[in-house]
């Protein structure tokens, strides 16, 4: 296996990088007070929708689609390489730029979509002139998938959806939800307009990353057509199992991006930083949290690599997606502590980008599958459990 990045792949990296020195960081210093106070609000969300509509024009969107549908044609090692430049610039407002999970276009659309849901929700998400938000979660209902309540009942043409989800991301803002719904005999994925009939979105439900992103839905007596069921009704977590390893190798691999960014930051600050006369990166301490952070990078980068290139193969990778998104979301979340620490005081202060990754890298480690589901799933597929 050779890992170097292709001329062609290279290219594009290089060319997103300069997009978002062109692009973002100019934003990102205007909007700066309240990007750092208030964090991505509904207005910086409008200004993201502007970053995603030049990556449209550029290129850049829906890179890791098939490119018979308008996508980029990137499999999921060249995809690692693009999130891992976006992520390690360090940069905040291109959360929309690539069309990644759960706002933009996706695997499971292409390929279990009818004609239809191609046309009418497909296309325009690669196109950028929409997006979505994946509702799953519940009260009972996240690591548990088998807990979903909200209910569909057959009715005449269609169904009728009644529940409550929480914590969608992207539902404040989206056009179309893909709503996990329990039917007779399983569990049915629906694709629900956002101004169907009862269907209702909840306040804001602000988090730790400061984002204005999650909400409360609510399906109240809400009919969805059988033209909106995706694949076949009763098979939705056969689906998410055979979709999930896609969003956590790429959460893996932003997570190694955003480590590469701060290991980065420490090296510049233990460099710059001058305590007793010398730089702290003359002590011991530092030299060894710098030393250990590399080193975790660079083992989660490589299991990384590997496993998007056995998915490139085709290979079955449901053991290596799971080591790989433990290892890697865990190894940010240790390597944005050392950060914090060689930072000091500075560290500590919402003013500075360290402190904000700090907060964004610990969400990583429950998003798209919790860390203890990913030891439960080594585990079972090593033979034990039942």
């Amino acid at each position: 296996m050779d890992f170097t990045v292709p001329d062609e792949v290279s290219d594009v990296c290089d060319a997103i990088a300069k997009f978002i020195d062109r692009e973002v960081r100019p934003l990102e210093e205007e909007h700066h007070t309240e990007l750092v106070t208030e964090g991505i609000t509904p207005h910086l969300y409008e200004v993201a929708k502007g970053v995603m509509a030049k990556s449209v024009e550029a290129g850049f969107y829906g890179l890791g689609m098939p490119t018979d549908i308008g996508g980029g044609g990137l499999g999921e090692l060249g995809m690692c390489f693009v999130r891992e430049t976006v992520a390690g610039s360090g940069a905040f407002l291109t959360m929309l730029m690539m069309g990644d999970l759960p706002f933009g276009p996706n695997r499971m659309l292409y390929e279990l979509g009818s004609e239809h849901q191609r046309e009418k929700y497909l296309l325009p998400l690669i196109a950028g002139e929409k997006t979505t938000c994946i509702a799953l979660t519940e009260p009972d209902a996240g690591s548990d998938l088998s807990g979903v309540r909200t209910r569909a009942e057959r009715a005449d043409g269609g169904w009728i959806l009644n529940g409550q989800k929480l914590f969608i991301t992207n539902a404040p803002y989206c056009d179309f939800a893909q709503v996990f719904a329990t039917t007779e005999g399983g569990h049915t994925i629906f694709l629900v307009d956002k101004d169907t009939p009862g269907f209702v979105v909840g306040p804001i439900q602000r988090s730790m990353g400061d984002d204005h992103l999650q909400s409360e839905v609510y399906f109240d007596d809400c009919f969805v057509p059988d033209e909106n069921v995706v694949g076949e009704a009763g098979h939705a977590f056969v689906y998410a199992a055979r979709f999930l390893s896609n969003e956590r190798i790429a959460i893996s691999s932003t997570a190694i991006g955003m480590a590469d960014w701060l290991v980065n930051a420490m090296v510049e600050q233990a460099q710059t930083r001058f305590q007793f006369g010398n730089p702290i990166g003359h002590n011991q301490a530092i030299q060894w949290m710098v030393a250990d952070s590399k080193m975790e990078l660079y083992a989660a980068r490589s299991m990384c690599y590997d496993t998007a290139w056995h998915a490139d193969e085709g290979d079955n990778v449901m053991d290596r997606v799971a080591m790989t998104k433990l290892f890697a979301t865990e190894m940010v979340g240790r390597v944005a502590d050392r950060a914090v620490q060689v930072f000091g005081g500075m560290g500590y202060m919402r003013d500075c980008p360290v402190e904000r990754f700090y907060r964004l890298a610990r969400v990583m480690r429950i998003a798209g599958g919790t860390s203890e589901i990913q030891r439960l799933m080594i585990a079972r597929l090593a033979g034990l459990g039942s």
